[in-house]
């Protein structure tokens, strides 16, 4: 599902956040990279939707080398928590839930059902959280609704920086 061979990721000032780093994670496995602040967890995983690309080394993702992927396409099959949540302000929270499914091209009711079905599913009320707007919810309830959007094209993959 996801393979690192050899990867690394150096900075234009010297800096080596990634060194050489092989693993792989097979469909339906679950890995956790834990290690101290600045160490590389957040790199590594922003590699794998090249919101950072490496430096070297190769990462294939479904057998695809990411290098040679479209990245717009690529994120879209990659769910993703980051840090903070990084909901858009401006969008209501069942639009925000509804983000990839909509880019996807998937029709307006549709999406609006998957959001509002997995905002259920992450223990918000639809109509209640539905209508609101971001900071009008609780941080606990923010990173929730960060989780319900990863979820609602139903990536095969999921990425999730610190969701908690």
């Amino acid at each position: 599902m996801i393979r690192f061979e050899s990867v690394t990721k150096r900075y234009p000032d010297g800096t080596t956040a990634v060194d050489d780093l092989s693993f792989e994670v097979a469909e339906g496995e679950l890995v956790t990279l834990v290690g101290p602040s600045g160490c590389g967890k957040t790199t590594t995983m922003k590699m794998v939707n090249r919101l950072i690309d490496p430096t070297g080394g190769r990462i294939l993702v479904e057998g695809e080398d990411i290098a040679t992927a479209d990245p717009v396409r690529l994120r879209r099959r990659i769910g993703y928590v980051i840090q903070q949540t990084g909901l858009f302000p401006h969008r209501t929270v069942l639009d925000n839930t509804a983000t990839v499914p909509h880019l996807l091209g998937w029709a307006r009711k549709k999406s609006r059902a998957r959001a509002a079905e997995l905002l259920g599913l992450v223990g918000l009320d639809p109509g209640l959280h539905g209508p609101r707007y971001p900071d009008q919810l609780s941080g606990g309830e923010r990173q929730r609704v960060g989780v319900a959007r990863a979820l609602a094209a139903d990536p095969p993959v999921l990425l999730m920086d610190e969701p908690f």
